[in-house]
C-alpha cells in the first residue's frame, strides 16, 4: 500500500494475524464500538480476517488520495484525522481525533474510492487492519458475518453524515 512509492505500513510492526493471533484480535474487536453488539462467535469469525499492528507516534496510517482500500479499528492509542486544505500549499487541517474503539477507512473499504483524509498516530497505537482482499474473502466465505459488519459500517457512516450535516447547517446560517 503505497503513495508516491511510500508505504503507509513502513513504520508499523505486525503483532499477529489469522489463526496465530485470533483470540487476541477477537478480544480487541469485542471492545470496538462498531462490533459491540455482535456475538462472540461472530467476532471470532471476523478475527480470522484481521491483522494487528503496533503504530508509533507520527506514523501516517491512512493517506488522503491513497487508492488502497482498508479500514482500521483503533484498539489502543489516538489518531488525528487531517484534511488537505489546498492542492498547492499541501497544508492539512485537523478535522477529528479518533480514539480507542473507533474505526477509520470504512468508506474506502466499501466504495473502493481513494481515502478522503490522512490519519496520523499522535499517541502510540495498536491498530486492527481489515484489507479489501480480506473483506472480500469474508463476504464470500462468511456472508452472514459480513452482512452484520456492512450493516454496522452503514449505520456508523449514517451517524457521521448526520453530525456533519448539523455542523454544515451552522456554517450556512452565517
Amino acid at each position: 500500500m503505497a503513495v508516491n512509492g511510500k508505504s503507509c505500513f513502513d513504520k508499523l510492526e505486525m503483532l499477529g494475524s489469522g489463526t496465530s493471533y485470533t483470540a487476541e484480535i477477537a478480544d480487541m474487536l469485542e471492545c470496538a464500538d462498531m462490533f459491540r453488539d455482535m456475538t462472540r462467535s461472530e467476532i471470532d469469525v471476523l478475527a480470522h480476517y484481521v491483522q494487528a499492528y503496533k503504530a508509533p507516534k507520527g506514523a501516517e496510517v491512512l493517506m488522503e488520495g491513497d487508492r488502497e482500500s482498508y479500514l482500521f479499528v483503533v484498539a489502543e492509542g489516538r489518531l488525528d484525522i487531517l484534511k488537505q486544505t489546498g492542492e498547492a500549499s499541501g497544508e492539512k487541517k485537523k478535522i477529528a481525533t479518533v480514539r480507542f474503539g473507533k474505526t477509520i477507512g470504512e468508506m474506502s473499504l466499501l466504495d473502493g474510492l481513494p481515502h478522503s483524509a490522512t490519519a496520523v498516530v499522535v499517541e502510540p497505537a495498536v491498530l486492527l487492519l481489515v484489507t479489501k482482499t480480506n473483506f472480500d474473502r469474508l463476504l464470500k466465505e462468511q456472508p452472514e458475518v459480513a452482512l452484520r459488519v456492512v450493516h454496522k459500517m452503514a449505520t456508523l457512516m449514517s451517524l457521521r453524515l448526520r453530525q456533519t450535516s448539523g455542523v454544515l447547517i451552522d456554517y450556512l446560517k452565517d
